[in-house]
């Protein structure tokens, strides 16, 4: 299978990207957050009140195994930010589709997270008298500390902040081919 995988922090836009790649290749568009809510019957917040961090990861490596042994035409799927880190994750991400890094610079994730009505449960917390903006960019600094080594292993960085129309023209020259299973042979 020929899955599209977007990986990245929190904002780096794997949905929205995703969404338009989707479109682009003529996929179905899969958010691997959005699907855990559906078959947990509560939010990602909840969730992590409820389960703990731990909980929730448990649920995201069998969401993300459901997706990669499901039957049918390859997809676009947004991952979670910490998705490819957890439960060997990443080795199924490799196996059944083509990982691709949203590398975004720490401030415009801060621009785009405050700007954002969606509440992040790994990335509320400030210190005393810190700024929301200070103190969200301290915690992304530290998750990309921590996640970076992951991320690097995508098939394809893509640095800066892109657009549709840019990922596909990097996809190509990456040597991504929409049209053909992992095998190489047409889908």
């Amino acid at each position: 299978m020929n899955n599209l995988y977007l990986l990245g922090l929190p904002g780096s836009g794997k949905t929205t990207i995703g969404r338009r790649l989707a479109a682009h290749y003529g996929r179905e568009f899969r958010d691997l957050d959005a699907d855990i809510v559906a078959a947990a019957g509560r939010t990602v917040p909840e969730i992590f009140a409820a389960e703990g961090e731990a909980g929730f990861r448990v649920r995201e490596a069998a969401a993300l195994r459901a997706v990669a042994a499901r039957n049918g035409p390859p997809l676009v799927l947004a991952t979670g930010g910490g998705t490819p880190c957890f439960h060997d994750n990443l080795d199924v991400l490799q196996a059944t589709g083509f990982t691709v890094w949203l590398d975004v610079p720490a401030p415009e994730l801060v621009r785009r997270l405050l700007r954002s009505a969606t509440k992040r449960p790994l990335l509320t917390a400030a210190a005393a008298g810190e700024t929301p903006e200070s103190a969200l960019l301290a915690r992304l600094h530290r998750t990309l500390a921590d996640r970076e080594r992951f991320y690097a292993q995508a098939r394809l960085r893509c640095t800066g902040v892109a657009t549709a129309a840019t990922l596909v023209a990097a996809l190509a020259q990456a040597g991504f081919k929409p049209d053909l299973n992992l095998s190489g042979e047409a889908s």
